[in-house]
Order: C-alpha cells, then structure tokens, then sequence
C-alpha cells in the first residue's frame, strides 16, 4: 500500500498553503503574499539590519511574512523538494529537518573566513555568490526563503559600505531564482551565473531604486536590466519530501 503523504502546512486536499488571511486559491495567495511581502520589506529595510547569523536570518523572515504565515520566523518542521525546469525536473537537495541549524551555523562559519572589509565590489560580489548559496540550499523555512536570503544580502553588503540594487533584483526574479539552483549543485555548481548578476548590483555608488526613475538611467544601466529581464518567472510550490 503506498504511503499517504500529509503536508501540515497546506490545507487538506489542496496544495495551498495554511495562511492568516484564510485564502484558498493559489494564484490569489501569490498576488496577497507578493503584495504583504514586499511592504514588510520596505519597512524592514527603513528600519534597518545587523543581525549576521541563523536567528538574524529567522528574524528577517519573521519580519516579511508575519501578516501572511503563523510560521513566519521558525523552521520548517518537514523536509521539502522542488523540481527544477533547469535541472530537468529534479530537485536541489535541501536540508533534512535535524540539519537546519548546522547547516545555517556552518555557512557563516565559512562567511566570516572572508576578510569582507578589504574587499572591491568585484571581489565582494565574487565571494558573495560562493557562500550565500549555502544559506539559501539550507532552505530553513517551508516558503519564502529566496526573498529572506535576497533581503539578508542587502544588509550584509550595505553593512559593508556598499550599494544593493534591490530593484534588479526583484526584476530579475526568473534569473536570480535560476542562479541559486545552480549554485547549489553539488559537485557540478555554476556561481558565475549568480557572480554575473551581483557584479551589476553592487555599486559603489547609489542607485536609485524607484522604477518610475529608470528612464534617467545611463545606457549602460538600462541595458543591465534587460539583460537580466528575459525570464519568465512563475512560481512553483516546495513539495513535502518523504523520509528516505
């Protein structure tokens, strides 16, 4: 008899996840979530961030998703999958549940081995896209995780003197989403595809963040945004993932 799998974090027999506005239909939890989530990122962002480590990164996600999830903040308590249209359907493998916590502690560890202060941008984006994929592989939380590590790289490099330019970001989320996976796969990892993006974001200059000002970008930057704007991104839920 095969084994009935039960996903606490989703409503019986739907594949939506639980959420405090009770909403039932996937594509109007994407719009809600995409809404609530990016408002509680402006406000998290005035109010400004220091906290390098796992319970700073649990504290940035409690911050983002606190209107939308009661789980906003902890640990998922399942271990998850995702099949990848880039990985020809398979899955990255993300921390089993009992690794979380040594997984996060082990990516900051290899973090705080970089002498980030004497770093150029160049560098600084180098080095960035080689040990944040760790976090981000470590999955800590059931949903939410790209925009949790995307908002703590903000302030890790912000903290460090230089400028995030959050809007590429959010603009180029097929790719960025796309950039992660392969950077964390196993032996055959690719970080340039990540290293390419977070070149063009960090500057040492400011950037203006508001998209209505993209016209008064210089060619260069423009071109930038194109570049990075050619994939189509629709999001696809984490699955539960059976014990092995």
């Amino acid at each position: 008899m095969d084994k009935i799998i039960i996903d606490p974090y989703l409503y019986d027999g739907s594949k939506v996840l639980r959420n405090m506005l009770n909403i039932r239909d996937q594509k109007a939890l994407e719009v809600a979530e995409a809404e609530i989530s990016s408002a509680n990122m402006m406000l998290l962002y005035e109010k400004g961030f220091n906290d390098f480590s796992p319970d700073g990164i649990k504290n940035i996600h409690k911050a983002i998703f606190r209107d939308i999830y009661n789980w906003a903040g902890k640990f998922r308590n399942i271990n998850v999958m995702k099949r990848e249209e880039i990985l020809a359907g398979k899955s990255v493998w993300y921390a089993n549940v009992i690794d979380i916590e040594r997984d996060l502690k082990n990516g900051w560890v290899a973090i705080n081995k970089i002498d980030w202060v004497n770093l150029d941008a160049i560098k600084f984006a180098k080095n960035l896209s080689r040990t944040f994929p760790a976090l981000w592989q470590a999955h800590p939380f059931r949903d939410g995780n790209t925009r949790t590590i995307v908002m703590l790289m903000t302030f890790f490099v912000e903290h460090y003197g230089f400028f995030f330019d959050q809007e590429l970001f959010a603009a180029s989320a097929g790719y960025v989403r796309k950039a992660f996976t392969l950077a964390c796969w196993g032996e055959h990892s690719e970080f340039e595809h990540l290293e390419r993006i977070l070149i063009d974001t960090i500057s040492n200059t400011p950037i203006p963040q508001d998209e209505n000002l993209r016209d008064t970008f210089p060619i260069e930057r423009a071109e930038v945004y194109e570049k990075y704007s050619t994939e189509d991104y629709q999001p696809i839920p984490h699955e539960y993932r059976a014990e092995d």
